[in-house]
């Protein structure tokens, strides 16, 4: 008995560790070969270096972990060897591990509290580096993000001069980050050539799910192929033609069930190449003045199919939803619209990001450290473009040491990024 589950033991060790490895080993080659035509090669093997010396060391403390269990696990199995009563669930007598939730667990507890503080904004890379446009990252940007280990970077067509240009200041960015960072652009179909993309048909053209999953695969390879690794697209609300001018020809249409199917499309699209997909803009535009029932029979029938089939990310507009809240507070900062409606009535479990803490929706009632701590205590994971990065980064310190926002809080954004940031890192199935 001793012997069959110590060697049962040590073959789910091995698994666990050879999945890790495995990918890591294939990030390294598929590192080299994009990296070859644009940067150092010894830049990208640095930088995979570090990651993977990282998750070696994870490897190490769970064996170690494993090892000390075992003996107890064994006692325990000798002591119930003769019952026959079923506990449920897996009878093999093997112990269910989760490797990704024990890597992320490990990076976390290595994390200062102002880390993961840091760990929840996205910001431009002129937010942090104070110059005009970034079209480069060198000692400046490296200076900037290791003083700022923000969790995401956000780049606009600004800082797109070529394509040579790009893939290098991106690589250099993600290069002089400690922690892994979304890179983010806001790309979507149409008449969008930033970046250096291909014009397309535009969204409210796209009426098969075959023709949507061909536009935004190209979208997604191409930003890929600069290590963008986040797109804030697509566009999730319904519009009609008269409706709200920004938004013609920028979504799937009018109608929900014929809309959500086609979102869905482009987010499985751009997935399935790594970028994570990011709907915009929850509860929608038009939503303010609906009740929640009408909600549900309307824009929520996108969210409902795209949260079921796995987005990683949703962006909570500013919008005021007065037919929900009952009040005026943005969709953004409210945890009605976050916490109650997203969360526990739709059950979405990725990341929660705001929109642009910027706009005049937010700053004209909330300073940057308000906006900030009040996101958060409505359940946003990550705080977009607040108007002051330092002064919101401040605030969320100072609310947590007046005990307005708890650590356990923080841990559970940062927890819920970092399940986005790696879900691809091991085989879960």
């Amino acid at each position: 008995m001793k012997n069959e589950q110590t060697s049962r033991e040590k073959r789910r060790r091995r698994r666990v560790r050879n999945q890790i490895l495995a990918y890591f080993t294939l990030i390294v080659i598929m590192a080299l070969i994009i990296a070859a035509g644009y940067f150092s090669v010894k830049g990208v093997i640095s930088y995979v270096k570090k990651y993977n010396d990282k998750v070696n060391r994870v490897i190490e403390e769970a064996e170690s972990s494993a090892a000390a269990e075992l003996s107890d696990d064994i006692y325990t199995g000798e002591q119930e060897n003769n019952t026959e009563i079923s506990t449920g669930g897996d009878t093999s007598g093997e112990q269910q591990s989760d490797p990704l939730d024990e890597l992320i667990q490990s990076l976390l507890n290595d994390m200062t509290l102002e880390e993961m503080v840091a760990g929840m904004f996205m910001v431009s890379p002129e937010s942090i580096t104070g110059v005009g446009t970034a079209v480069q990252a060198g000692d400046g940007t490296k200076t900037a993000i290791t003083e700022n280990p923000v969790g995401g970077i956000i780049y606009s067509a600004k800082n797109f001069q070529s394509q040579e240009q790009f893939t290098e200041m991106i690589a250099n960015t993600r290069g002089y980050a400690k922690y892994p960072i979304f890179t983010a652009v806001k790309a979507e179909c149409g008449d969008n050539t930033d970046f250096g993309l291909e014009a397309s048909a535009k969204a409210s053209e796209l009426t098969d799910t075959d023709a949507v999953r061909e536009v935004y695969g190209n979208i997604a390879s191409k930003l890929a192929g600069y290590g963008i690794n986040m797109n804030m697209a697509p566009v999730s609300e319904i519009v009609s033609e008269d409706g709200e001018p920004s938004l013609q020809g920028r979504t799937f249409g009018s109608d929900a069930a014929v809309a959500a199917p086609l979102v869905n499309a482009a987010v499985q699209a751009m997935q399935e190449k790594e970028v994570s997909a990011v709907l915009q803009k929850f509860p929608g535009t038009a939503a303010g003045a609906k009740t929640l029932e009408e909600l549900k029979n309307s824009e929520f029938v996108i969210y409902d199919m795209a949260i079921k089939n796995g987005v990683d990310c949703i962006m909570v507009s500013n919008v005021q939803v007065s037919g929900v809240t009952g009040d005026d507070t943005p969709a953004s900062l409210s945890s009605v619209m976050i916490h109650d409606v997203l969360r526990d009535t739709l059950g979405f479990q990725g990341v929660v990001i705001t929109d642009s803490l910027s706009d005049s929706a937010v700053t004209a009632g909330y300073s940057s450290a308000d906006a900030a701590v009040a996101a958060i205590n409505a359940g946003a994971d990550m705080l977009l473009e607040p108007a002051n990065y330092q002064e919101a980064y401040e605030g969320v310190l100072q609310a947590i040491a007046d005990g307005k926002i708890t650590e356990e809080r923080i841990h559970e954004s940062m927890y819920r990024i970092y399940r986005v940031k790696y879900k691809n890192a091991l085989d879960e199935s």
